[in-house]
């Protein structure tokens, strides 16, 4: 018996220790005022992606931050949503959920809001759903687009179960909505369209009490705070999502480049489910860069519409230098030189 409970200390000091092995540290600091000004007293809270919920006490937790607002998590490597709360300050990290790889995570920039912002007092003209205001900096923001989902499936991208109308000059937004639990994201682009990866310039916001609970007759009054995405998103795209990218060229049938498409990057080859990645709209030169964390075996296509399947009239196009649109990519690799042809859908 005595070396049966030895010989298990031994496996899990073992396992223990290549856990520890494979830590990760991510670190950077917290700000206010568009990050002029740096935060004490505020703690990194991470969530694995895989976690049911976004409820209750962080599974990781980092110690306050300083004076100077400086933070070090150490986790083990993986992909998790990360949060800032303390002070009555509070930050969803833009880039969620995020993949830290066992080198680590640094340079990163919370910039955080108030945790319990004003509500509105405007009388809701529905009997159970949602009643809101979007504000920067204490100001209505119009324009704005509330995602409802309800649960994490989809990583809180995408268009979720539902969507508000945009909000008005008095940043408003109001929607019906059954009794249940639901994740409410909010975002301003300022193209005016509904989809795709945010850029410079647009607004980002996530609702402090997430996972919002609606009760049968409740018309909940909610405020979300928004944060203006940085010049920094466009400057970085090659990495943004991780130290792997897919560069190239969208191109039309005469080899000209093709302005205003994404680039979409799936794991599947009927590319029909939701896309891992998708780039920022080509540029006049048709350049785009798509980054991720993994190395693999990718498919491509570009179109310049997004959401749904291709429709008649839209650009579209995939990548043609494999059969199946397929490209291996190492993981840190750069593969560069990669164009993708797109013809206007009959």
């Amino acid at each position: 018996m005595r070396n049966l409970v030895a010989a298990m200390l031994v496996l899990i000091a073992c396992a223990w220790g290549a856990e520890s092995a494979r830590a990760a540290t991510v670190t950077g600091k917290m700000t206010i005022e568009q990050g002029r000004k740096t935060v004490a007293g505020v703690q990194l809270l991470a969530y694995p992606s895989s976690s049911p919920s976004l409820a209750g006490q962080a599974p990781i937790v980092s110690v306050p931050t300083k004076e100077d607002g400086q933070f070090s998590l150490d986790l083990p490597a993986g992909e998790y949503f990360f949060f800032a709360r303390g002070a009555g300050l509070f930050s969803y990290y833009g880039r969620n959920p995020v993949t830290v790889a066992e080198d680590g995570l640094a340079a990163m920039n919370l910039a955080l809001v108030a945790e319990q912002p004003p509500g509105t007092e405007v009388q809701p003209r529905v009997d159970t759903g949602v009643i809101g205001v979007a504000r920067v900096e204490g100001k209505p923001l119009s324009g704005v687009i509330v995602y409802v989902y309800t649960d994490l499936n989809d990583r809180l991208k995408g268009m979720g179960i539902g969507m508000s109308a945009p909000t008005d000059e008095r940043g408003m937004f109001e929607f019906p909505l059954p009794p249940g639990t639901y994740y409410l994201l909010a975002r301003q682009r300022q193209s005016g369209g509904f989809a795709g990866p945010l850029r410079s310039g647009d607004y980002v916001g996530y609702y402090p009490a997430n996972p919002l609970v609606v009760h049968e007759g409740e018309a909940v009054k909610i405020a979300i705070p928004m944060l203006e995405v940085p010049a920094k998103v466009d400057r970085l795209a090659a990495r943004l999502f991780g130290q792997t990218s897919i560069q190239g060229r969208i191109l039309d049938a005469k080899g000209q480049p093709v302005a205003g498409v994404w680039a979409i990057l799936y794991g599947d080859p009927m590319m029909l489910n939701r896309p891992l990645y998708v780039s920022q709209p080509s540029g006049a030169d048709g350049a785009f860069v798509l980054s991720f964390p993994h190395g693999g075996t990718y498919y491509l296509a570009a179109r310049n519409q997004l959401g749904g399947t291709p429709q008649p009239g839209e650009l579209y196009g995939r990548y043609a230098g494999s059969p199946d649109s397929s490209l291996q990519v190492a993981v840190g690799q750069a593969r560069e030189g990669i164009d993708i042809v797109v013809e206007e859908m009959w």
